[in-house]
C-alpha cells in the first residue's frame, strides 16, 4: 500500500498486445488501441502496461486508479531533467523521499497518454514484486488515468479505451457517481463497503490485488488483518469467496472483486458502470 498525501493502494494492470486504431474524440483527445490483458491479471490480480519513453526505451507501468500520482523508478532520475523538489512517500508506515521531475512523454502504442505536468521518482526495491515476475519500475496514476473512459472486459481479456460521449449505456450495467477527493485526487462512490458498515466512503482501487478492504467491526470475529467471506450482498447482488482486508483506512473495492464485471471508468463524466458477469472470483482468462 502507498501513501501519497492519502492512503494508496498500488495495483498492477496487466496488458501488452494492442489493435491498431486511432480515434480522436471531440476533445481532441486521441484514444489508445486496445489492449489485450496477459493471464497474470486473474492469477495475480495486477494489471501492466507496457508503455514506451519518446526515447523509444519500453517501460512496464502498473495500472493504479488508487494512487493519485504517477511514478518512476528512482533508476530513471538521470533521464529526467532537472529535479524540480522533493516529494514525501509513505509506504507501509515507513517514510521515504523522492524526486519531482517534469514528466516526459509517455506512448501507449503510438498514442501519447495525457499526464500531469510533473512526475514523482521513488525506490521500487521497496515493494515485493516476485509474484509479478518482474521488477516494478512505474506506476501509472489517477493524475493520468482521470482523462480517460477505460472499460475492463476480464470475460474478453481486453482493455478499451471509449469515448465517453458514445457510450452504448444499457449495456454497461448500474451507475455509480464518482467523487474525486480533495486532497488527494482518487475516485471514490459513496457506498457501504462489501461487509457493510457505516462508513459510505468506498476507493476504486485497481491497484489492490484483493477483493476489497472493509471497515473494523464488519467482519464478524475480525477486526484487523484478512477475513475470508464464503458470500456477501453487495447492492442487491450476491458474491462468493471473497478476500478481504479490514482495518481503520477507508473501504475500497479491489481489482479481485472489480474483475467479476464489465468495468466501465467513464472519469471524464465521473461514472463508474458495473455489470456483474461472475459470482465468485475468475480463474482464467
Amino acid at each position: 500500500m502507498f501513501q501519497l498525501g492519502l492512503v494508496v493502494c498500488l495495483m498492477f494492470a496487466g496488458a501488452c498486445a494492442t489493435t491498431p486504431r486511432h480515434i480522436v474524440i471531440s476533445s481532441g483527445l486521441e484514444l489508445p488501441a486496445d489492449v489485450t490483458m496477459t493471464t497474470n491479471v486473474l492469477r495475480d490480480g495486477w494489471l501492466f502496461f507496457n508503455l514506451r519513453m519518446e526515447s523509444g526505451e519500453g517501460v512496464p507501468f502498473m495500472v493504479d486508479t488508487g494512487a493519485a500520482r504517477t511514478l518512476l523508478d528512482v533508476s530513471f532520475e538521470p533521464k529526467l531533467g532537472n529535479r524540480l523538489g522533493t516529494a514525501k512517500i509513505n509506504h507501509f508506515g515507513a517514510r521515504y523521499e523522492g524526486g519531482i521531475y517534469m514528466a516526459p512523454r509517455l506512448f501507449l502504442g503510438n498514442t501519447p497518454l495525457v499526464t500531469a505536468s510533473n512526475i514523482w521518482t521513488y525506490d521500487f526495491k521497496h515493494v515485493n514484486t516476485s509474484r509479478a515476475g518482474q521488477q516494478l519500475v512505474g506506476l501509472l496514476g489517477f493524475d493520468c488515468l482521470r482523462n480517460y473512459c477505460i472499460q475492463l472486459d476480464f470475460t474478453a481479456g481486453k482493455i478499451r479505451f471509449l469515448d465517453p460521449d458514445h457510450l452504448p449505456l444499457k449495456e454497461l450495467g448500474k451507475a455509480y457517481p464518482i467523487i474525486i477527493s480533495n486532497p488527494g485526487g482518487r475516485p471514490f462512490i459513496h457506498h457501504v463497503g462489501l461487509a457493510g458498515g457505516t462508513s459510505t466512503n468506498c476507493l476504486i482501487d485497481t491497484g489492490c490485488n484483493y477483493d476489497g478492504r472493509v471497515e473494523k467491526g464488519t467482519v464478524k470475529g475480525n477486526d484487523s488483518g484478512w477475513a475470508r467471506m464464503p458470500e456477501c450482498n453487495w447492492d442487491d447482488q450476491t458474491y462468493t469467496n471473497l478476500n478481504l482486508q479490514v482495518g481503520e483506512h477507508a473501504n475500497l473495492l479491489g481489482l479481485r472483486f472489480l474483475a467479476r464485471h464489465l468495468v466501465t471508468l467513464d472519469f471524464p463524466h465521473r461514472i463508474l458502470y458495473l455489470k456483474q458477469t461472475s459470482l465468485g472470483p475468475l480463474k482464467k482468462l
